[in-house]
């Protein structure tokens, strides 16, 4: 899922406020409401955040978030993550990596150093 700059810091406000209001994303961005609705909508879709009424709110464990959106939470900390943790392994080591987003982009930091 591709997010614009603006979508970007709507999820992220969601995710350090618990959720986000139409009318305060709009005066905040400079923008229309129907702007932000659209943002919202098309971040709910991506399964990001959840509408409610007048906003949106970020899901907090007890919905699922499809795989796919989840690689966009905090792209930026698992990629230092898969960084930080791909220097720790040696040469010539095999590796179990578990399923989730985080635990991807170590294998895939591990695969561009050794490739």
């Amino acid at each position: 899922m591709y997010l614009t700059g603006r979508q970007s810091e709507i999820l992220e406000l969601a995710k350090t406020e618990g959720r986000v209001l139409v009318d305060e994303l709009a005066a905040r961005f400079s923008v229309t409401p129907q702007t932000i609705r659209k943002d919202l909508n098309d971040l709910c879709d991506g399964r990001v955040l959840t509408r409610i009424h007048g906003g949106a709110i970020f899901p907090r464990g007890n919905e699922n978030v499809k795989y796919e959106a989840r690689r966009s939470i905090a792209a930026l900390e698992k990629q230092a993550i898969g960084q930080a943790a791909a220097a720790m392994i040696p040469n010539n080591s095999s590796l179990f990596i578990n399923i989730g987003t985080t635990t991807e982009a170590v294998g895939k930091r591990c695969s561009t150093i050794r490739n």
